[in-house]
């Protein structure tokens, strides 16, 4: 699995991208992050610079991609991360805290989703948004992933990478995410013991479609972490795209760096003199 690294601080950030999506989504961030913190960035297995070696990691499914992103974390973590995931990273995230919460601190669930249907209803839509094929599925994915405002350069840049996945790979991925969500979405959720920030920009339905979201809006996502995790944050950052770390790079990267700074942030009154 290829890794950027960038920082020598303390926590390390764990930057996990989306679907179809490689490690470079997250430059702008780690740029400006990584004067104050370690920051690893990864290629999933069957993503960017990453091939499918075969074996557990190169499945293509939630459990080996959370898999690949705890080697990660056992390489190159400081012993204290903090794991940011985007999109179905943030899926992906939370298998790993499943599987593995050794070190986490703090989890950034970035655009993440939740979906509300039944299982079936969600299994015939999945197979339904794959019936004409991959490459038609992430054309109708990545043409509402970026606001009018944005360079055209950049969703054109985006689009024409995922479009390069293999197309098998890519489907089995989409599909096994969907049936991941009907098992473990809100059980992976009520059972994490760390601070959550969710850091949100659009909503996204059973469809398969995103809808930006106003300031002071909510999601399922968003209402599900309020429920359960007891310290939680969500931040909107209202006019932005899915990708909101490269439509608003300057405000996700203070709502990411404050909810690092503070969870990393040792318990009041520890360390201190004493007369």
């Amino acid at each position: 699995m290829t890794i950027h690294i960038e920082g020598d601080g303390d926590p390390t950030i764990l930057f996990v991208h989306g679907f179809c999506c490689a490690k470079e989504d997250w430059s702008l961030l780690v740029s400006a992050l990584s004067k104050r913190f370690k920051c690893v960035s990864v290629d999933l297995p069957g993503h960017g610079a990453s091939s499918t070696h075969g074996g557990e990691g190169g499945t293509p499914t939630i459990a080996a991609a959370a898999a690949a992103v705890n080697d990660a974390k056992a390489r190159h973590g400081s012993g204290r991360v903090i794991l940011v995931g985007h999109s179905l990273g943030a899926k992906i995230i939370r298998e790993a805290y499943r599987q593995s919460s050794t070190g986490i601190i703090g989890m950034v669930l970035v655009d993440g989703s939740l979906y509300v249907s039944d299982r079936q209803t969600m299994l015939d839509n999945a197979n339904k948004a794959i019936a004409n094929g991959t490459q038609a599925l992430i054309h109708h994915l990545f043409a509402q992933m970026f606001t009018e405002s944005v360079d055209p350069s950049i969703p054109e840049r985006i689009r024409t990478r995922a479009l390069a996945m293999d197309p098998g790979f890519a489907s089995d991925l989409f599909l096994d995410s969907v049936e991941w969500d009907t098992q473990f979405a809100v059980r992976t959720i009520q059972d994490i013991r760390v601070p959550v920030l969710v850091l949100q920009a659009t909503t996204f339905d059973s469809q398969f479609r995103w809808q930006p979201l106003e300031a002071g809006g909510t999601t399922p996502l968003i209402e599900t972490v309020r429920s359960h995790v007891s310290d939680s944050t969500a931040v909107v950052l209202e006019g932005a795209g899915h990708f909101l770390m490269i439509e608003a790079p300057e405000a996700a990267a203070k709502a990411l760096g404050d909810f690092v700074e503070r969870v990393a942030a040792p318990p009041q009154g520890v360390g201190s003199a004493r007369g």
